[in-house]
């Protein structure tokens, strides 16, 4: 790799410390290293740098990217016409919600790094299931009871938050916890045109631990 080389700060930014780590005074830097193992310095500014940026040390980057025409042969925006299908498992009778799992903001994936921080897992130290005031009343179910969420593929215990952010109708449950697996409900249903696990929807119950199993799978 070529050595770092200091570059002039960028407008609006700031000259930095008198001694900055390496021996160079003023500002940091980002090194970009291509294959062929030239570095390319880009200056840290107060605001963002945008790309395409052919001098990032004097301008600030491409601010529209397109503004007489498209990349594409005529110059034109093309517009496909998609047909929209409905998610392979719909809410019933006997699972009348629609889960949709994702993250939360202290966590990542499995949660096998973040959960290792002591401040993060305070934060958000188990698995919560978030469901409309609505949803929990039709229920008998209290903000912060240990529940069961019953799906066609399995259950997972973990405890209810009521949550003014959930539509009717919808819960979420992040997956970081596996003591809590979320994908134990998730379908395995392929999206047939992008190939995507369909892992955001499918259809669950939400019942009090003390309720019997009163279904088949």
């Amino acid at each position: 790799m070529s050595p770092v080389r200091p570059v002039r700060p960028v407008r609006g930014s700031h000259p930095g410390p008198a001694a900055a780590p390496g021996g160079y005074a003023g500002q940091a830097l980002i090194v970009d290293v291509s294959e062929r193992g030239a570095a390319t310095v880009f200056p840290l500014a107060e605001t963002v740098l945008l790309y395409p940026n052919a001098d990032p040390e004097q301008s600030d980057g491409t601010v529209v990217l397109f503004t007489e025409r498209f990349n594409t042969d005529d110059g034109l925006a093309h517009l496909v016409p998609v047909h929209w299908p409905p998610a392979k498992e719909l809410p019933d009778a006997d699972y009348p919600l629609v889960l949709h799992t994702g993250r939360l903001l202290q966590h990542w994936h499995t949660g096998s790094m973040p959960r290792r921080s002591y401040v993060l897992d305070t934060i958000a130290p188990h698995a919560e299931v978030y469901v409309h005031p609505e949803d929990a009343a039709d229920r008998g179910l209290a903000h912060g009871e240990m529940v069961r969420v019953p799906s066609r593929r399995g259950e997972i215990r973990l405890q209810l938050t009521v949550s003014h952010r959930e539509a009717l109708g919808n819960c979420f449950i992040p997956f970081h916890f596996r003591e809590a697996a979320a994908n134990m409900l998730t379908i395995d249903e392929i999206d047939p045109y992008s190939k995507i696990p369909e892992f955001k929807f499918c259809a669950v119950q939400i019942e009090p631990l003390a309720a019997p199993r009163c279904r088949e799978p």
